[in-house]
């Protein structure tokens, strides 16, 4: 559906010979100076009728009849005007005003003879689309959640009909794409964080909004000439005393530099201040056209701003000026270098702060890097103002990029997929290298570190140790203010908690270890569901959860489901919620731990699994169990149960499993796998340690 809309826009671009339709925000001090009534092609998105200027139709214009069917493409000399109107078209040069009048409430154009055309039938002017500066109105069309700027899902749920106001569309970071080169778009509502797909709505206003989100985007640029398909190459790459760090070799033609600020710097060879943009640290090996080894740069790196053009996001402001660039070109003074002494102390300081730790690894990597250069700089005798300014500025500018806004959540003890998912991705970043993998673990309540062992190709083979994360760390209450009805009550909250000793009680019973303990019926026990939708995140109310008996029971010893999230408090009465394929609830009362891993069994086989693996975790550890004949190997789920699907052993009677471990199901003890210390888990299956033979790490030839 998404590809036929946006494949429908491309077809009406190519219909007006062009290649796509510009929604490209133009710079608004880059206007033209538009002449009024200058000819221009019209391309119609609704069937439409020409108009006077008191709204009567007109049937017969410029001779022939007053009527344009959709997909027509028309010229007219249309007016615009040199001043700024709240209607516009881009073209190369920059924004077109278009000059409409307002005829019984709605906005018409002027295409002279005349005639007027109501907005809502033009969809480009000039092979451009028309677009509007001012807020729009778009209704809802089905059921959605909305996304933050970065692309991710909330808890916030629109329902359909629901009419938004929108400031801004466009593509926006994280956000889908629907096909090559075509990005998914999105509304801005106002006055929030919250993006809408625009697939999921129809505008109600007469004109698109132009406000695009591209100063959310982290801005890049390519040389000049790579736009225009020249043959030459790329663009030199200087210092930060602006001398050309390789002379006569230049990056690749189509060479994509992420721009990590804008400076002035005093450039040697032409003798005058002109505007970079600072590229990089220079820590990597470069391939530049022309050469035939791989180029190892030092320090800083910067490409002329007036060599490259921005193909994405906005150019930073210049963080120092022309003049500056000048009075920096000479060696440092006391003065300066002092100030950089300061800078390099505080940045010290910085490395042993929570916001250094908690910050993505690679803003760690350049912040200790930009450390080291800046003490060889402060160390050198050679060093220019210039050298030692950047240096200062480098050092702030990432300690300000360390500032890590924490992950608002509803309920901080009853965490929503999606609150999941952000808290995942906030951790990774934190941890992006060759040395860690993060991962949800023990039933999707704690958050685990693991690191490998040693770096090497062969990681997953080299085991490692397992740290538990502070979710506090990333995750900050924002819990709706709803008053709970007499005998509700939940443990999403940890004041409920700490006012309610049996509700903390059943609560602890929550954080028991998945390997080693297992929440079980202590008589046959009767299963209850909501007969009103339980609600996540911020639409979880406790006070609506409305609970009857299903007439399915839980048999005495076995399981009452692995994805026990919360205890809640209906009528004075305190219920476990299960979440798995549907959510069900049994009473605390006839609920209690196991703890297998005490048991003579569990410990038998478990041993074993430990021997062939040894004091680390290795992640993707295989391992192979012999069988008795006439074994079964049963299929598990995705909520880590053992189901009455089963399977022939291999004739060999070897079954594998990754991530191999002993757990206790509905009474029995399985071998089974792929989960913790697998980040992409799959179900293993399982086979009955009583039929186990033997284990080994390899399978015998």
């Amino acid at each position: 559906m998404k590809f036929n809309k946006k494949m429908a826009l491309i077809s009406a671009a190519v219909l007006m010979g062009v290649t796509t339709i510009s929604t490209v925000e133009i710079p608004q001090n880059n206007i033209v100076q538009a002449a009024t009534y200058q000819n221009r092609k019209v391309y119609f998105r609704k069937n439409s009728y020409v108009y006077n200027k008191t709204g009567q139709r007109i049937y017969k214009f410029k001779g022939k009849t007053a009527y344009f069917k959709k997909g027509a493409t028309p010229s007219f000399p249309i007016q615009t005007t040199d001043e700024k109107t709240h209607y516009y078209f881009n073209t190369r040069d920059g924004k077109v005003y278009l000059q409409t009048i307002k005829i019984k409430g709605k906005q018409y154009a002027n295409v002279g003879n005349g005639g007027y055309i109501n907005l809502s039938n033009i969809g480009a002017i000039s092979n451009s689309m028309l677009l509007t500066d001012q807020n729009v109105r778009v209704r809802v069309t089905r059921d959605t959640r909305v996304l933050n700027s970065k692309g991710q899902a909330g808890d916030t749920v629109i329902k359909k009909g629901t009419i938004i106001t929108a400031d801004g569309h466009g593509a926006i970071p994280g956000g889908d794409w629907i096909d090559d080169g075509v990005p998914q778009e999105y509304y801005h509502i106002v006055g929030t964080d919250h993006y809408l797909e625009d697939d999921n709505g129809t505008l109600l206003s007469q004109v698109q909004n132009g406000n695009t989100f591209e100063k959310l985007f982290t801005p890049q640029a390519m040389p000049k000439n790579a736009e225009v398909g020249s043959a030459t190459n790329g663009t030199s790459y200087y210092d930060v005393d602006g001398k050309d760090m390789f002379p006569g070799l230049k990056s690749f033609q189509y060479e994509t530099f992420t721009i990590g600020g804008a400076y002035y710097l005093w450039d040697v060879k032409d003798n005058k201040a002109e505007l970079f943009y600072y590229v990089g640290s220079g820590a990597n090996p470069m391939s530049l056209s022309g050469s035939k080894d791989k180029q190892t740069p030092t320090g800083a790196l910067f490409v002329k701003a007036s060599d490259v053009n921005l193909t994405q996001g906005v150019a930073p402001e210049p963080a120092n000026t022309a003049a500056e660039a000048e009075a920096g070109r000479n060696t440092a003074t006391s003065s300066e270098k002092s100030n950089l002494t300061t800078a390099i102390t505080n940045a010290e300081k910085v490395q042993a702060s929570a916001k250094y730790k908690s910050a993505a690894s690679s803003v760690k990597k350049d912040y200790d890097q930009a450390i080291a250069q800046a003490k060889q700089i402060s160390a050198s005798a050679s060093s220019t103002g210039n050298a030692v300014n950047f240096a200062i500025w480098q050092l702030n500018h990432l300690e300000q990029s360390m500032q890590v806004e924490k992950i608002k959540v509803a309920y901080p003890n009853f965490l929503s997929p999606y609150d999941r998912t952000k808290i995942l991705t906030a951790a990774r970043q934190q941890y992006d290298d060759n040395s860690h993998d993060v991962m949800w673990a023990n039933h999707d309540r704690d958050l685990i570190l693991y690191t490998f062992k040693e770096k090497a190709s062969n990681k997953y083979d080299q085991g490692g140790t397992v740290t538990k994360l502070n979710l506090n760390d990333y995750i900050e209450a924002n819990t709706p203010n709803i008053k709970n009805k007499k005998g509700y009550d939940s443990s999403a909250t940890q004041a409920s908690i700490n006012k309610d000793k049996k509700l903390a009680k059943y609560a602890q019973m929550l954080d028991y270890d998945k390997r080693k303990s297992s929440l079980i019926a202590k008589r046959t026990t009767p299963v209850y569901q909501s007969s009103t939708k339980i609600g996540e995140g911020a639409s979880f109310n406790v006070n609506k959860i409305r609970l009857y008996q299903t007439g399915r029971s839980i048999k005495k010893g076995n399981n009452i489901g692995i994805f026990a999230t919360l205890i809640v408090k209906i009528k004075g009465q305190y219920y476990f919620m299960v979440q798995e394929k549907n959510t069900y609830f049994v009473k605390a009362s006839d609920v209690k731990l196991d703890n297998f891993s005490t048991s003579t069994t569990y410990k038998k086989y478990q041993r074993m699994v430990d021997k062939l693996t040894g004091p680390d975790h290795p992640m993707d550890f295989s391992l192979y169990a012999k069988v008795k004949k006439g074994a079964r190997y049963y299929q598990t789920d995705f909520y880590y149960g053992v189901t009455n699907k089963t399977f022939n052993v291999q004739k060999n009677r070897y079954v594998s499993f990754i991530d191999p471990y002993v757990m206790k199901y509905n009474g029995i003890y399985y071998l089974t796998g792929g989960a913790e210390f697998n980040s992409d888990f799959d179900p293993e299956g399982a086979v009955k340690v009583s039929d186990i033979i033997s284990m080994t790490s390899k399978l015998p030839r």
